[in-house]
């Protein structure tokens, strides 16, 4: 079942949805993801941690530190 929304949008969101072929699949996605990351910080802070957002991006930067850290190590053969 599917259900039909007008919504408005800032001119930077909807500038997105232009370049994009079904948005309503974009934004259902977008929304899914959402709620995943929502459920998954109150899992967290039911164990008793309290991610920030600050938190969140310093351990994207490290987790890329070391994919790129790792992909040079495989690119050398070790």
């Amino acid at each position: 079942m599917t259900r039909r929304f007008s919504i408005t949008l800032p001119d930077d969101v909807a500038a997105v949805l232009d370049n994009v072929d079904n948005a309503s699949a974009y934004i259902a996605e977008a929304l899914r993801l959402r709620r995943h990351r929502d459920a998954t910080r109150e899992l967290l802070a039911a164990a008793g941690y309290h991610p920030t957002d600050e938190g969140v991006q310093r351990m994207r930067e490290r987790l890329a530190a070391n994919r790129a850290a790792r992909a040079k190590r495989q690119a050398a053969g070790q």
